[in-house]
């Protein structure tokens, strides 16, 4: 009889657990925009959040104009995220090249606490190195 019971629940908890595995699988990865994007993001006066997810010690040695700093961590709690808007497109970057790992993944944990997944963005590779060879303005 014990071995029903627990087949009963396992099976509940799968069917449970389907909505929560068709919304990761269903919102896909978080948009990628070019540095010639944002730019013209900032020229069109967009309202635009920039953050800057490499260490703070980076970050002083230099960011995007008007980014600020948030530096990745690998769990980022609801209380860190209080300041931010939740009604404003965020634009997250690192240089990690290639897949953009560090800005990739604060966007996914900010979607996962609850920030609009259109709103949130990721500057792509080369990200902040392509935003100073192409000369834009520095902080």
């Amino acid at each position: 009889m014990w071995g029903l019971t627990k087949a009963v629940l396992v099976v509940i908890l799968l069917l449970l657990s389907i909505p929560l595995i068709s919304l990761a699988f269903d919102r896909g990865e978080v948009t990628r925009i070019s540095v010639g994007e944002l730019k013209k993001m900032m020229d069109d006066k967009t309202d635009v959040v920039i953050l800057d997810t490499q260490p703070t010690s980076i970050y002083k040695k230099g960011h995007i104009k008007g980014a600020s700093s948030f530096p990745w961590k690998e769990n980022i709690a609801l209380v860190e995220t209080e300041l931010l808007p939740r009604n404003r497109s965020i634009v997250l970057y690192c240089a990690c090249g290639p897949g953009e790992g560090d800005s990739a993944s604060v966007a996914a944990q900010l979607i996962d606490l609850g920030f609009d997944f259109d709103l949130v963005k990721v500057l792509k590779d080369p990200s902040i190195e392509g935003w100073k060879k192409a000369g834009y303005p520095m902080e």
